[in-house]
């Protein structure tokens, strides 16, 4: 299997001379081996990475290795002077979310994707992250560009079709780079994009399976039941919400930001909605008021009092007096 032989190599492709970053450093270290990212890093967490780049004629092979945080390219940091170019990335370990062009892709070791420097993406990085990359000139597969424009963030199967011996042959490359003859890496170069145009020819022959693409929208309604399933927790906060589906908090917010909620108020909310439906059953009439607010994830009932009554204009108490005498 292709992800084994690259992961066997991926522990080879750290050496001491990679470019090791903490958090205050990653930005710079980032923008001078790959491409220019905003980036959120886990507050609780003490983050390192490691870079090494190896530019091989026209294209550039990166091994990365770091821990959980968020890359975002935005437009702001796309530069009208930078070369268009594909960064054709292979999980070896850990998990990657790349979203792009309105498509997300999960990846897990022997899973790789794409992306295209000219457009905004995002990039979630586990911990235990490690990854090989491969950049080139969008001018390298010039013929098949509105094809490759329909994939981006897409996952494919690093063990199908062409690409266990495609991969093999570039990470064979990428360990081996210094050794290649000058005069010989143009013409190595056209034939590998040759071999990866047909790979990813090959990929795009069929639609991806559903479950290999996360749409935004079912990435919410999974945060959703989530946060349902989860109400009792007095301790469910964005961040944990966030670490459960590997994703930063800034993107967790963001998605319930463009649907008008906040992260805590959606939680209260259903809070709310909940209790009020445990207030207003008769078979529950004699649970009392703090008892059904603590089951829901309040920490208190004069707390839960007050967001009650801002949420509803009742009391918890002559919330339920009512409801009851309406249920008679």
């Amino acid at each position: 299997m292709v992800h084994a032989t690259t992961s066997e190599h991926a522990a080879l492709a750290l050496p001491a001379a990679a470019s090791g970053a903490t958090e205050a450093t990653w930005s710079e270290t980032v923008e001078r081996s790959l491409l220019s990212f905003d980036f959120d890093f886990d507050k609780h967490r003490t983050f390192h990475g490691f870079v090494q780049s190896k530019p091989f004629a026209a294209i550039e092979f990166i091994d990365m290795s770091c821990g959980r945080h968020a890359a975002y390219r935005d437009e702001s940091k796309i530069s009208v002077d930078e070369r268009p170019d594909y960064l054709m990335t292979l999980q070896l370990s850990g998990e990657f979310r790349l979203t792009q062009d309105g498509r997300t892709a999960v990846l897990r070791p022997g899973e790789f994707a794409f992306y295209d420097s000219t457009k905004p993406a995002t990039a979630i990085s586990s911990d235990d992250y490690r990854s090989l990359c491969v950049k080139f000139p969008q001018r390298l597969l010039r013929p098949m560009t509105d094809t490759l424009a329909e994939r981006t963030a897409t996952r494919m199967d690093a063990d199908a079709g062409l690409s266990p011996s495609v991969w093999a042959l570039l990470s064979t490359l990428n360990a081996t780079v210094d050794s290649v003859a000058n005069v010989n890496r143009q013409s190595t170069v056209r034939g590998i994009m040759g071999l990866v145009g047909s790979m990813l020819s090959s990929q795009s022959a069929g639609a991806p399976p559903r479950r290999q693409i996360e749409t935004r929208d079912s990435l919410l309604e999974q945060i959703r039941s989530y946060i349902d399933d989860n109400l009792g927790k007095p301790e469910l906060d964005p961040h944990e919400i966030a670490g459960a589906h590997f994703i930063s908090v800034r993107h967790l917010h963001s998605l319930f930001h463009d649907d008008g909620f906040s992260v805590s108020a959606w939680i209260r909310d259903r809070r709310v909605e909940r209790c009020s439906n445990d207030l207003a059953d008769p078979l529950l009439a004699s649970v009392p008021v703090a008892s059904i607010a603590n089951r829901w994830g309040f920490k208190g009932a004069s707390h839960f009092g007050q967001i009650f009554k801002s949420a509803t204009g009742f009391t918890p108490a002559d919330f339920r007096q009512m409801a009851l005498k309406e249920a008679r």
